[in-house]
């Protein structure tokens, strides 16, 4: 009798919670979701040196010395590889960084099932059902690919228009960065009807108080650090801000991504001042937030690159040393050295005037080479290779390379983040450590045949959505078992997925 019972009972539980997937399937939306970060960690600080490898890192450092990078404890290697190849852009590396997934270079937070475009959900947005108040500061347009895909879901990103009013949309709490021109009037009403408090100026960020702050401090990107004047808003003075009013929202504390843009463009352009230039600027952010972090414990600061930009090489040649002060020395950026020469400054005066630096006639004759190109980038380009080969740098392109990239992590859980691995694996190890705490012990016996058990106990716990992220996040779901865990049939394993789980478990 009590085995028929108890047969009875495993019965009833079964039905009711098969009954229960069609509730869940129609929960889409992550504002709809809610809870609890189990032991996890309260304050999370992802930092992005776009396009910065070691070599950029090495040049920055003999330039100045000890970096703040080198106290981080734990460090390891990032392979960078998108689903269109070995070499990545930001917009498929930053949504490998925040979703766990690989996708299609150009893409942001959205992956391709049976040619349907899905979107598939970001830490940001796990975080924020989770209780935290979010951020996003960057030194590019706030609409850029590595801040967009923390926050966004769009196919192209060029989209960026679509991008802003996503942004606002989805209701982060800070966003600090360039990129005025990409929200129009009625975006901006948004914003406003949504809480907002828009501000453009310093006297406006260091004014600002609101729960929702949209900062837009440059029509399109912000100034390189070597072509600003007094006014231009930094990136340490955006993320002190940023921390400043995230902490004080939120007693479960916040996940903020801060980003080092312009490093990439530097890169690019073969602009060995402002690689040194932007990457030190990064590295006073590393340093600000590692003493944070070391004040209030439970955070935990991850510093990693999206790719590598430009392929630098420190020194050419044994009998040609790098010479600091005269990289220290140059006072603008190539891309203003460009326009001077482009509205008819003459060459030679021009490089002379920022750089202190003499030029040939050959490396004139360059230089007027490339004032015929149709490539817009074409003078900028050869005025980075000429100046960088004089101070003993030299870059071997002007685009990405698909050389593995520096991690670096301070923090609770932050030994996880040592050896080989890919954006994917550091998405997920940062989701696990900020929803339980990092190691879980667990027992499996399989996906069981209810939606969402993920050990096969007929129950929905907390050890099912742990298993479901550690294990099946960043799959699109093809087999049964893998159908079982996507929770809201859209066809992949994402973290929304994982946090049905937690607040069915919750609940």
């Amino acid at each position: 009798m009590n085995k028929k019972i108890g047969i009875l009972g495993v019965l009833f539980t079964i039905f009711i919670l098969i009954a229960f997937q069609a509730s869940v399937a129609k929960n889409y939306a992550m504002e709809d979701i809610t809870i609890k970060s189990n032991g996890g960690v309260k304050n999370v600080i992802i930092l992005i040196g776009d396009g910065m490898g070691l070599a950029h890192i090495e040049i920055t450092k003999i330039c100045y010395g000890h970096l703040n990078m080198e106290d981080m404890p734990y460090t390891g290697y990032e392979l960078t590889d998108s689903l269109s190849g070995p070499v990545t852009d930001s917009a498929a590396a930053g949504t490998a960084i925040a979703t766990g997934f690989k996708t299609y270079n150009g893409m942001i937070s959205t992956v391709k099932v049976n040619d349907k475009l899905v979107n598939v959900t970001s830490l940001l947005e796990l975080a924020k059902c989770s209780g935290k108040a979010t951020g996003l500061v960057t030194t590019t347009r706030i609409t850029h690919a590595t801040p967009a895909v923390f926050a966004s879901h769009v196919e192209k990103r060029s989209m960026e228009e679509e991008i802003a009013r996503q942004l606002i949309e989805e209701k982060v709490n800070v966003l600090f960065g360039g990129g005025k021109e990409k929200f129009s009037d009625d975006i901006l009403k948004l914003a406003k009807k949504n809480g907002y408090e828009v501000v453009y100026t310093r006297e406006g960020l260091e004014s600002a108080n609101g729960k929702y702050v949209l900062g837009l401090f440059a029509d399109s990107h912000i100034p390189y650090v070597l072509d600003r004047d007094n006014k231009t808003v930094g990136l340490l003075e955006m993320t002190k801000k940023a921390i400043e009013l995230l902490e004080k929202d939120s007693d479960k504390g916040f996940f903020l991504m801060v980003e080092g843009g312009r490093i990439d463009h530097a890169a690019h352009g073969n602009d060995i001042a402002s690689v040194v230039a932007e990457t030190k600027e990064f590295d006073e952010v590393v340093g600000y937030c590692l003493d944070y972090a070391r004040k209030n414990k439970n955070t935990l600061v991850i510093v990693l690159a999206d790719h590598e930009t430009g392929g630098l090489g420190v020194g050419i040649d044994y009998g040609d040393p790098i010479d600091e002060k005269e990289i220290l020395n140059i006072k603008a950026s190539t891309e203003t050295m460009a326009k001077e020469i482009e509205n008819g400054g003459d060459p030679k005066e021009v490089i002379k005037k920022y750089t202190g630096l003499d030029l040939t006639d050959e490396e004139v004759k360059k230089i007027e080479d490339a004032m015929k190109s149709d490539n817009k980038y074409a003078l900028g380009n050869a005025i980075g290779e000429i100046i960088s080969e004089k101070v003993g740098v030299r870059f071997v392109s002007h685009k990405h390379t698909g050389v593995p990239v520096p991690i670096m992590a301070y923090g609770p859980g932050a030994e996880h983040f040592r050896g080989f691995r890919h954006h994917v694996d550091t998405s997920k190890e940062i989701a696990d450590l900020m929803l339980f705490g990092g190691d879980r012990m667990i027992i499996t016996n399989g996906v069981g045949v209810i939606k969402g058990d993920a050990n096969g106990n007929y129950r929905i716990d907390l050890d099912d959505a742990y298993i479901t992220l550690n294990q099946y996040v960043g799959k699109i779901a093809t087999n049964d078992d893998e159908k079982r865990l996507d929770m809201d049939n859209n066809g992949i394993i994402d973290y929304k997925d994982v946090a049905l789980i937690m607040e069915m478990a919750e609940s």
